[in-house]
């Protein structure tokens, strides 16, 4: 919100004919960085490191199920005791499928962030060189900057992906 009203401000600050000759671009970032070659790379990295863990959080919820489904058939024929003993004993599973669900979720944005950190880093780069050699004053990011309506000459996404996957393969090679 900070962002949109320091814009706002910048833009009434500025006379109307000094921003005539300006050239702005908008960028959907998200896009870039889930379809550009190093974003599916790292789209694909993520995906097969936590496939393990998807399938082990599986097995345990299967687990939880079946106790509780065991726990309701035998609720009439058990004695009080061994009925507190099993539902003590879904409590414990159910946290500790929690426990380790909170943990993969953990891990998997450390890895996200540890994959996406390059990828920002240089997206920024090739975005501040593009900008230079083509003479913009300004670039949105499309989600972050507020920005509400556009016209589809200003969208340079798809340069920026471009530019984006031969900068990733020329460092990565």
């Amino acid at each position: 919100m900070k962002k949109i009203v320091f814009l706002f401000l910048i833009l009434l600050l500025v006379p109307g004919n000094a921003l005539a000759g300006n050239k702005f671009g908008i960028v959907e970032v998200q896009r870039v960085l889930e379809t550009s070659e190093p974003g599916q790379r790292a789209l694909g990295q993520l995906t097969l490191r936590f496939e393990d863990m998807r399938e082990d959080l599986d097995r345990e919820r299967s687990k939880v199920d079946q106790l509780r489904q065991e726990l309701q058939k035998q609720s009439m024929v058990l004695s009080q005791q061994a009925q507190q003993d099993m539902e003590a004993e879904l409590r414990q599973k159910m946290q500790q499928f929690q426990q380790k669900y909170q943990s993969y979720q953990v891990q998997m944005q450390r890895k996200e962030q540890e994959l996406s950190e390059p990828i920002i880093d240089l997206l920024f780069d090739v975005i501040n060189d593009y900008a230079e050699n083509k003479g913009f004053d300004m670039i949105f990011d499309a989600q972050g900057s507020g920005l509400i309506y556009a016209q589809d000459h200003m969208n340079i996404t798809d340069e920026i992906i471009a530019e984006l996957n031969r900068a990733w393969e020329a460092k990565n090679n």
